[in-house]
């Protein structure tokens, strides 16, 4: 296979290999390791641990790819040039992969492994929430290596955080930069952590954490994809990763809601509401980012109190109101 010659490369008993790879294979062996563990303290069935890793693993694979080369065949297509080739899209060695695409190929590993072994789907896909993280976190590392790739717009000296470590500066064009894929796997991190926390407690119903997953990456990835610039995966002005980070928050928000009755519909009513709110607004700030004088900061600290609104009711429906025998959608 022939390799890309500009993407890093490490040597391994004299084979090279995508530097880039490495970041990703450590992701997916930690991930294997933590369903192992999960599967083991759950007490899931001999050999569950093994075949939702595999399928995690190729799922996973082939619906980041797939994501990848869809939106790329649909930009061509609007764009007006040559069509994305067939062959394209079985030619790893090219690159182009969809983070929001594995995510969402996980979740039916998951439920293709719960058809495979019968064992709950909905804790099935709590254990790979735990997981998944891991590998979202290796692979943002990786991301390092590629330049002005994974970086906000550039910051004006002077400006914050302009020369701190919250930003880099670039040496050649002495311009400051957020390293977006930082952010993302420091909160990759902390998402892990709170998660295996949550189920591990041992007081979550099967789907809670899989649910508090799709709300916190939803939510973060809706913000987090707005910061960086680097035009990857848009169609005319829309981000796709970040259209699916948002896909990810309405539908945790949803499975939440689902899970109460009574009084507490009200409360469901007003998540529903927030949302449409929401992404209104996130649409009106993401033009001022782009058209307007208004101080970048601000318009952050706006975008994140109104993506905090429908996490926080989702949150509320979802770990103030348990009630037995309510299940995820």
């Amino acid at each position: 296979m022939k390799m890309w010659e500009e993407a890093p490369q490490t040597e391994i008993f004299g084979i090279p290999v995508y530097t880039f790879g490495l970041y990703c294979l450590v992701g997916a062996l930690c991930a294997v390791v933590c369903i192992r563990i999960l599967c083991g303290e759950l007490k899931m069935k001999k050999g569950t641990a093994w075949v939702l890793s595999l399928a995690s693993i190729v799922f996973g694979l082939v619906f980041s790819r797939l994501s990848y080369c869809i939106v790329r065949l649909i930009g061509d297509m609007i764009g007006g040039g040559g069509v994305l080739p067939v062959s394209f899209w079985f030619r790893l060695s090219t690159g182009g992969w969809s983070l929001y695409g594995m995510i969402f190929g996980v979740f039916i590993a998951a439920r293709v492994t719960a058809a495979i072994t019968k064992e709950p789907k909905r804790r099935l896909l709590d254990i790979v929430s735990c997981a998944l993280p891991l590998a979202m976190a290796a692979e943002r590392a990786g991301e390092r290596l590629f330049e002005v790739f994974n970086i906000s717009r550039s910051i004006p000296d002077g400006q914050f955080p302009a020369n701190t470590f919250l930003a880099v500066h670039d040496a050649v064009y002495g311009d400051n930069y957020i390293a977006t894929y930082d952010y993302c796997a420091v909160a990759a991190v902390i998402l892990f952590l709170l998660l295996v926390f949550t189920l591990t407690r041992g007081r979550t119903r099967e789907g809670d954490v899989w649910i508090m997953f799709m709300i916190l990456a939803g939510a973060g990835g809706a913000i987090l994809e707005s910061l960086r610039y680097d035009s990857f995966m848009e169609l005319s002005f829309v981000r796709i990763q970040q259209a699916a980070a948002a896909a990810l928050l309405v539908w945790g928000v949803i499975a939440a809601g689902k899970r109460v009755n009574g009084d507490r519909k009200r409360l469901f009513t007003a998540a529903a509401i927030s949302l449409p709110i929401t992404i209104g607004a996130v649409i009106g700030i993401e033009f001022a980012l782009d058209k307007t004088n208004l101080s970048h900061v601000l318009l952050y600290v706006l975008m994140v109190i109104f993506v905090a609104v429908p996490v926080v009711l989702g949150l509320k429906l979802l770990l103030g109101g348990r009630e037995k025998g309510k299940e995820a959608a």
